[in-house]
């Protein structure tokens, strides 16, 4: 029901979004005629596959509605983003997306981009304790219960070890919450709660395997945040003949972890609409920058004086039981083939 009415908001604000601007040969912008609107994208990193497909749905939209995208990718170093976006303001920038390499850093960007009357968009990743206009994010909060409420359905009991990403940011922050929240008064046992710098998968390794020998190998689940640390965890406990017997959660639905679901070793992943998660943040930009102020969903507080208005995206649970549907019917075009997860594809026929 929950996810129901999220798709159903995000599908309200598409159909409100496709009469904001016009666009094609003839050289209207989103504006409605005149200079073209320049949005400044400003994202942490290239090393993870998704966020080209995140750029690929803001090149969409911004195509769809008659606006420019300058792109920069800041490959996980803050200095560097800080750098870019003060070159992006400098190109004239009429609204900023930014995903933050440092949550807290990234505020004096911010209040660069407010002195000079230029709106910020926070995307994925919240900045915090600055008034940014917009937060576009992943429904956070229900990544960690849903991967908490699958540890529990796969083994209710037993010791429990929560490999958590990294807590510069606030999507970590929000799933480890609601990790703790769900299992409260269940009877797992949580014998190792810790961040990971970078979302770090050879620091979730070590961990793994750190905590499989100080618990003689005696551990039920691994709330792992995201799917490279999943790898971990089942390359963990590859080396100690448990893998498919203990919980491996993940995030992102990676195709090669997509086939380790498919090989029973890790036991689910989390998926993200991105491609709607990319279009909802141009269309935003968009609009503020022509002084439109859209319909939030809701408002999260990030530490400043103002609550920020806030577009939740959808996202879904994706175990063995649904894994053809969705390769064939939820993931984005290119994201993933039946061959890249399947033993056999023929088995998962394309619909």
């Amino acid at each position: 029901m929950q996810l129901t009415a999220a798709i159903a908001a995000v599908g309200s604000m598409f159909l409100l979004s496709a009469c904001s601007g016009t666009s094609g040969a003839g050289g209207s912008t989103a504006s409605g005629g005149g200079e073209q609107i320049v949005i400044g994208v400003a994202m942490k990193t290239q090393q993870q596959r998704r966020w080209g497909f995140d750029v690929a749905a803001m090149q969409k939209k911004a195509d769809e509605i008659g606006v420019k995208l300058i792109v920069q990718y800041a490959n996980d170093d803050a200095n560097t983003q800080s750098s870019q976006i003060e070159n992006l303001l400098s190109q004239g920038v009429k609204a900023l997306i930014v995903t933050p390499v440092d949550d807290k850093a990234a505020g004096s960007s911010v209040n660069q981009a407010k002195a000079q009357g230029v709106p910020v968009i926070s995307y994925d990743v919240g900045i915090q304790g600055v008034p940014v206009d917009y937060f576009v994010v992943r429904d956070n909060d229900k990544v960690g219960v849903l991967q908490a409420e699958a540890a529990q359905a796969f083994k209710p009991e037993g010791n429990y070890a929560l490999i958590e990403g990294d807590p510069a940011n606030d999507v970590a922050q929000a799933i480890h919450k609601n990790h703790l929240s769900t299992l409260q008064g269940k009877p797992a046992k949580i014998v190792y709660d810790q961040f990971t710098k970078n979302w770090d998968p050879s620091t979730a390794l070590s961990t793994a395997e750190n905590v499989l020998s100080s618990n003689n190998d005696n551990v039920s689940a691994f709330l792992t945040a995201n799917d490279g640390m999943a790898s971990s965890a089942v390359q963990a406990l590859r080396g100690r003949g448990l893998a498919g017997k203990v919980f491996v959660s993940g995030l992102d639905a990676d195709p090669a972890n997509l086939k380790l679901i498919d090989e029973g070793v890790q036991t689910m992943s989390v998926w993200t609409q991105i491609d709607q998660q990319g279009a909802i943040a141009v269309d935003v930009a968009a609009k503020l920058a022509k002084g439109q102020k859209p319909q939030p969903q809701k408002l999260t507080d990030n530490g400043s004086a103002n609550p920020i208005p806030t577009m939740l995206v959808p996202v879904v649970s994706v175990t063995k039981n649904n894994l053809c549907d969705f390769v064939n019917k939820i993931a984005p075009k290119g994201w993933v083939t039946a061959k890249d997860v399947f033993a056999d594809p023929s088995t998962c026929p394309a619909s």
